[in-house]
């Protein structure tokens, strides 16, 4: 569900971003004796030809040689572009740390009374996700959840080995509540008090230049209201706050790194808000319609960077819908659709990195997470001009609290429906349920939602403010803090990881 820090902490033990200063002194060619010639370019374009050829932990370990050769030869924006193109090289592949003989070994070990020539069907890269580098194949570090996941028999083993269904087991009793048509679609409020911290060990950073912080915050929505940002800590350093009525909460920092003094650099939020269970009891022949001129139908009905409509993609929605023309019986049938694709965690940053929409890879490989499935329902809903968007920040189930996201459609007389395609998934995982219960469970998460939730942004891909210029950056999702820092040695969005915390509890 967007949970990637183990991913990132391997990516932070092999990825350095510097981002130094762009000042350098203009000098002069001799006309007569020709300058010699670069060996930073010389390894920069073996590193392109590497990473033009899918050999990219070669293409990191170049650019890597080209940034050193460059800081040697002075040339500092071309130092700045070499780190960059280590970082993005490094997020080709270090989402996928094994080799065919290591995963096959690891699946043997995870489920040693699975005959032989099943296993070996898990292999191919359509099953199981891997890439090719340098040669070799690689496979994701998440393949043997995925196998579960995709394998109901194992799911349900593993459920009852533990004598739990996780998600299941805290919401049913929610979901398999009677729905009562007349208390309205927003009840059972849980008023909710939070605090992010982020301590950054001092030894860390470097002694001068300035960190720029864009730190998560609740936002306003229909089920998530009465939101009071108390705090943000240093106060001093908060240049601008969106405020709780933008698309996607953000407080926006300049931290002078000449001012940390102590062993740790402190930044803290605190807010509080109350969640609502949201209920929907729907009459499709209540259903309006849309002003197709209207500015947000324009705006979530559109293609975007990640929620992107295709005619393939199209031409699906269109398959499924069948002769259906009402909105609302289009977007449950698509909803359906997007439930029958097992769980699967996908490889946010290698997407990212190389410029796939998550919209498309679900819907070419039938992978997909919270983030991913909730983005290709809402692609196609948009494709047949259903307004959509993914929505989300953390899930507050007990003892499973994360990151997570979830989907919404927009119909007119009743306005925004949730859905999520993932939390509904985990009926299929419990052992001692009933097929009727948990049919019952993933028709609730069609058109409901509990009341555990911490909503940051109303959309993906929304663009922080203010920009953040060229670094390279995963900001689909503001789940944690992403940082720019125009001295430091390493990558800080990845490096503070592990020093961010979110603490939601009730009020």
């Amino acid at each position: 569900m967007f949970t990637k820090g183990a991913i990132m902490k391997r990516i932070l033990t092999v990825t350095v971003i510097i981002l130094l200063a762009l000042t350098f002194a203009a000098g002069c060619t001799s006309t007569q004796t020709p300058a010699p010639a670069s060996q930073g370019n010389n390894l920069f374009a073996q590193a392109e030809k590497a990473f033009a050829t899918d050999n990219f932990h070669a293409a990191a370990d170049l650019y890597r040689q080209a940034y050193d050769q460059y800081k040697a030869e002075g040339n500092t924006n071309a130092a700045y572009d070499a780190l960059n193109k280590v970082s993005v090289s490094v997020r080709m592949f270090a989402e996928f740390p094994y080799n065919q003989s290591v995963m096959t070994s690891m699946i043997d070990e995870a489920f040693p009374s699975v005959p032989a020539d099943r296993k070996e069907g898990w292999l191919p890269c359509e099953v199981s996700q891997c890439i090719v580098s340098d040669g070799e194949t690689w496979y994701f570090a998440n393949t043997i959840n995925n196998i579960r996941s995709h394998n109901l028999d194992l799911m349900r083993e593993e459920t009852a080995r533990m004598g739990k269904t996780p998600f299941y087991d805290e919401m049913k009793s929610i979901a398999l509540a009677p729905i009562d048509g007349g208390a309205g679609n927003y009840l059972n409020p849980i008023h909710w008090e939070g605090t992010e911290t982020l301590s950054i060990p001092a030894g860390l950073l470097p002694r001068a230049g300035t960190l720029r912080l864009w730190v998560p915050l609740p936002v306003e929505t229909p089920s998530q209201r009465d939101v009071t940002i108390i705090a943000v800590e240093p106060a001093q350093y908060v240049k601008s706050q969106t405020g709780t009525d933008a698309d996607m909460g953000i407080a926006y920092l300049e931290i002078p790194l000449d001012t940390v003094t102590g062993d740790f650099l402190n930044v803290s939020a605190r807010f509080r808000y109350t969640q609502y269970e949201v209920r929907y009891t729907i009459d499709p022949e209540k259903v309006g319609n849309y002003d197709t001129k209207d500015p947000e139908y324009r705006k979530y009905t559109a293609s975007g960077k990640n929620i992107i409509i295709t005619q393939a993609m199209k031409a699906k929605a269109l398959e499924i819908v069948g002769g259906e023309t009402n909105p609302y019986l289009q977007a449950e049938k698509l909803y359906w659709h997007v439930v029958s694709h097992p769980y699967s965690n996908v490889p946010h940053t290698r997407l990212s990195a190389a410029n796939v929409p998550e919209s498309v890879y679900m819907f070419e490989t039938g992978f997909g997470d919270c983030g991913t499935q909730s983005m290709y329902f809402a692609a196609l809903c948009r494709s047949l001009g259903i307004p959509a968007r993914a929505i989300g920040g953390y899930q507050l189930v007990p003892t499973h609290e994360g990151t997570h996201f979830w989907s919404e459609y927009y119909l007119p007389g009743y306005g925004w429906i949730p859905n999520d395609v993932t939390i509904a998934e985990g009926a299929e995982w419990s052992y001692e349920s009933t097929d009727e219960d948990r049919h019952q469970y993933m028709d609730f998460y069609a058109r409901n939602l509990d009341p555990y939730r911490y909503i940051i942004q109303k959309d993906v891909d929304i663009p922080l403010t203010p920009p953040p210029g060229n670094a390279v950056m995963f900001d689909m999702v503001v789940q944690s803090p992403k940082a720019v820092c125009d001295t430091c040695d390493t990558d800080p969005e990845f490096e503070m990881l592990e020093d961010w915390k979110v603490t939601i509890v009730k009020a």
